[in-house]
Parts: C-alpha cells; sequence; structure tokens
C-alpha cells in the first residue's frame, strides 16, 4: 500500500545520506592522514589502513588544502594580534606562513617541485629521469627551482599581507589552498602513472567524478573568497591562471617522461599556487 511505503522510503533516503556524509568524512580523514604530518586526533575518527585509493578520496583534496591554508595562517594571525606597539613587517608574517605550511605537510610538494626540476632538465632519456627523479639528493635544477618557488610564494604572501592585512590578504591564501589542488588533479586524472611500481600508481587515479568535484571546489573557492574581496577581474585572472598551469604541468610531464608520477603531482601543486597567486594579483584592486 503506499501510505505504508512512504516511512520506508524516508528510512531509505535518510540513510543513503548519513552513508553520504560517512563515506566524505573518511575520505576527509584518508587524505588529512595522507597530506599532513599531523596525526588524526582519535575523537575525530580512524584513517583507513595501508595507502587510501585515490579513486574516490581525492575529492577531500581541495578541502584539505583549505584546511593547511587555515593552519599555516595561524602564526601570522597570532603575532599580527599581538603586535600592540608596532606591526609586524609583512615579508616576516609571510616567511611565518610559508614556513607553517612547509612544516604541516612535512615539504612534500616542494620536494616533489625540487624532484622534477632535477629529473626533467638533468635527464637524457625518460628512464634516467625517472632514476634522477627517485633519487633523494638535491641537484642544481632542484636547488634553484625549490628556492624560487619559496621566493615567489613568499613575495605573493607578502604582497597580500602588505596591501591588504593579514585577515583580508589570508583569505586569498585560503583560496589558494583549495585551487592549487586543480592542477594536481588534472594532471593526475590525465596521464597514466609513469611507474608501474610507483607511489602514484599504487594510489590510483581520481575517477571523473573526483576531478569534476575537485574543480567546482576551486571555482567555489574563487566565487566566494577572491571575487566578494579582490573583484570579479582578480577572480577570472587567477582562476584562468590556474588552468594555465594545469595544462603546461600535463604538456610538460607527458613530454619529459609519457607520464605522472607522485613528484610530478607535488609540483604541480605548487606551480599551480604560484600561478593562481599572479593571476589574483593582476587585477587585484586595493580598496
Amino acid at each position: 500500500m503506499p501510505e505504508m511505503s512512504t516511512p520506508n522510503g524516508k528510512l531509505t533516503l535518510i540513510t543513503s545520506i548519513i552513508r553520504y556524509i560517512q563515506g566524505w568524512w573518511q575520505d576527509i580523514l584518508d587524505c588529512f592522514a595522507f597530506f599532513t604530518r599531523l596525526p588524526v586526533p582519535g575523537f575525530l575518527g580512524k584513517a583507513s589502513e595501508g595507502l587510501p585509493k585515490m579513486h574516490r578520496t581525492a575529492r577531500a583534496m581541495p578541502l584539505i588544502g583549505l584546511f593547511l591554508a587555515f593552519f599555516a595562517l595561524i602564526p601570522a594571525t597570532l603575532f599580527d594580534a599581538l603586535a600592540w606597539t608596532a606591526p609586524l613587517p609583512s615579508f616576516l608574517l609571510a616567511c611565518m606562513t610559508i614556513l607553517s605550511m612547509s612544516i604541516v605537510t612535512g615539504g612534500l610538494h616542494e620536494d616533489g617541485l625540487a624532484d622534477v626540476a632535477d629529473g626533467f632538465w638533468g635527464g637524457h632519456s625518460i628512464a634516467r629521469k625517472l632514476e634522477i627523479m627517485k633519487d633523494s639528493r638535491l641537484g642544481s635544477y632542484g636547488a634553484t627551482a625549490l628556492c624560487m618557488s619559496l621566493l615567489m610564494r613568499i613575495s605573493i604572501v607578502y604582497y597580500l599581507f602588505d596591501n591588504y592585512g593579514v585577515t583580508h590578504g589570508g583569505l586569498a591564501y585560503l583560496a589558494a589552498g583549495v585551487v592549487s589542488r586543480v592542477p594536481l588533479m588534472h594532471v593526475w586524472h590525465t596521464l597514466p602513472a609513469a611507474r608501474i611500481t610507483g607511489l602514484s600508481a599504487g594510489l590510483g587515479a581520481p575517477s571523473t567524478r573526483t576531478y569534476a568535484i575537485s574543480i567546482a571546489m576551486g571555482a567555489l573557492a574563487t566565487a566566494l573568497l577572491i571575487v566578494p574581496n579582490f573583484g570579479l577581474a582578480s577572480g577570472i585572472s587567477a582562476f584562468v591562471m590556474t588552468v594555465l598551469a594545469s595544462l603546461m604541468m600535463v604538456k610538460l610531464a607527458n613530454h619529459h617522461i609519457k607520464g605522472q608520477t607522485g613528484d610530478v603531482l607535488g609540483a604541480s601543486q605548487q606551480v599551480g599556487e604560484i600561478f593562481f597567486g599572479i593571476g589574483l594579483l593582476l587585477f587585484a584592486s586595493i580598496g
């Protein structure tokens, strides 16, 4: 009878919603455990054993990027608030922010950028490039790329803090934490793993749905955090630059090693963050 089916239908809907939320929460915990050096608080739940399967779990990466950016902003925000007699230099606060990000991630993406620079431009064959990228030693290309990444990201955050303040400028850094995961996801979804036994291959590639969710989150972060505070032109420019970073990293990786590795994914995040910041500042209006 119709009267009897309605409660069951509602119960099924509620159960589906609960399972959906539980699935998202587990993905957040798994990404948090894998991409940060922070322990997962026991009261929040338990991360999955072994390597997470990123086919679906990677959808939580933009949210983890948002959390990491928020965490990285805490020291600068606190010290800025405690400086009663005279404001601390914006450059110092920017350095605190980038250092905090590196600490909480263990320099995971910075390490990938350095390895990619050494491998792509230090080797003459795919096999040799992959061998160099796996080597833990830092070469001249890697050192240069690492220094340039740090300097450029500090410069962007310094400009934001100096012209907008830590609180207002920090909103752009929060958006960058989300949007910079888009190039990473694009490379991961587009290219096959360059090593059959590599970490990237073991994790699995994000599905088309997961990839689409990351793009939607990046667009949402831009719309909510950039456009109202820095203008529509700045938001469009920042997102377009992020798209260019995504396409560039796919082109480079495919040219050099015919695929992607964990190092390439980390480098894509770094390049995406820099491109996003440059795009933002190109049309940002100081109000």
